[in-house]
Parts: C-alpha cells; structure tokens; sequence
C-alpha cells in the first residue's frame, strides 16, 4: 500500500487542517501523550515529531495554515518524500471540511505525477454524536462520498477525545513500519536547535520534538 523509502531520505506524515479541527491531539495521542482538554490552537507553521516504531523512524509533521496555503506551498517541493497526509476536519464545523477539500484540492493540484500518496481524510470529534446529534455539521455520507471522489484517499470519523478509531491511524502506521524501508533521518534537515527528547507511554514508540 504505501511507498519504500528510495532516496535515503526519512519517510514523512503530513497532519493538515484548519486551527481547531483537533491536529495537535491526534499528533499528541499518536506520541503517547494523551488527549489534553485544555490544549490550545496551533500556531502557525509546521512543527516536526519523531516517531520511532520497533527501531523504524518516521517524521510526522503537523501543519497549520493561513487562507494564503503560504505553509502548504512547501509541500510542492517535499512531495518525493511524503507517503501519507493526514487531512483532518471537525464533523461539528461545515467550514472545517470545506478548508479540509481545498486542502487536499491543492495537494491534487500539484502532485504532477503518481506518488502513490495515501490521503486520510478524518471527521473529528465524534464524541459531539454522543452529545447531541443537532451540533453535527457535516453528513457522515456527504463526506465519504466526496473521498470517494479522490484517487487514493479514504474517510474515517474519529474522536480524540474518546479515543474512536484512533486504532486506525496506528495501524496505519504500523503497517508504514512493515512494509517500507525507512531510513535513519538526517538531522540536518530538521532544526533541532531546541530539540527535546520525549518518553513516550507506549512501550515500542519514542517521539523527538523540534
């Protein structure tokens, strides 16, 4: 399913989305540190993690981005190095999705051969459906439709919070970690200046944050 590293190069995961959709929770369950009820919005930029499964690394970046895609655009010159992206909304926010669909229109756009690029597209914030089905601003069919629409991409609804299918994002990874050769990262390409070694909960997976 997913691409073996050829250039030498780390593998790499993209997490997009609009401020707020739950991108620094699902990167913060995915590194061992459990959902934070009180985390703030993202900032904006790119910020890269570490993630090391069973002596595997792969880099995992979360981005977030104005109305100008200004931090997205570096992705035009990165894409070789990508397999995966991660383009999450919040099922309670029509908005969110609409940005999610430009998103992944302007990765389509400049994708100008076949990578074999996974998308995930991730409706979060389905606990909101345990709450009260009226905050519920997006139709479960509408958006499973619309990744069915686009060339290797797929729709899940997940919740942080509760942890709803977060088994899916893991396994996934898992599956990155099986099947491609990943290569040790060169440290020179991230700035690590105010690098910061992490413990991570699980027991086969360790994060470095720079």
């Amino acid at each position: 399913m997913f691409r073996s590293d050829s250039n030498g190069r780390l593998n790499t995961i993209y997490i997009l989305g609009k401020r707020g959709v739950g991108k620094t929770s699902l990167l913060n369950i995915l590194l061992g540190r459990g959902y934070d009820e009180n985390i703030t919005k993202s900032r904006l930029g790119i910020k890269s993690s570490l993630y090391k499964i069973n002596n595997k690394e792969l880099i995992i970046k979360e981005l977030t981005d104005d109305d100008n895609f200004t931090n997205t655009k570096i992705l035009k010159n990165h894409l070789e190095e990508v397999i995966l992206i991660i383009v999450v909304f919040a099922i309670d926010d029509e908005d969110s999705l609409e940005y999610a669909k430009s998103l992944i229109l302007f990765i389509e756009s400049n994708i100008t051969y076949n990578l074999g690029i996974q998308i995930l597209l991730f409706g979060n914030k389905y606990d909101s459906k345990k709450v009260n089905d009226a905050k519920i601003k997006v139709n479960q069919i509408e958006a499973e439709n619309y990744a069915s629409s686009i060339d290797n991409c797929s729709y899940y609804e997940l919740s942080c919070k509760t942890g709803f299918n977060i088994d899916i994002v893991e396994n996934i990874l898992m599956e990155i970690n099986d099947n491609s050769n990943v290569k040790m990262f060169d440290r020179d390409d991230l700035n690590n200046e105010d690098s910061v070694r992490m413990n991570n909960n699980k027991v086969s997976n360790s994060c470095i944050i720079f």
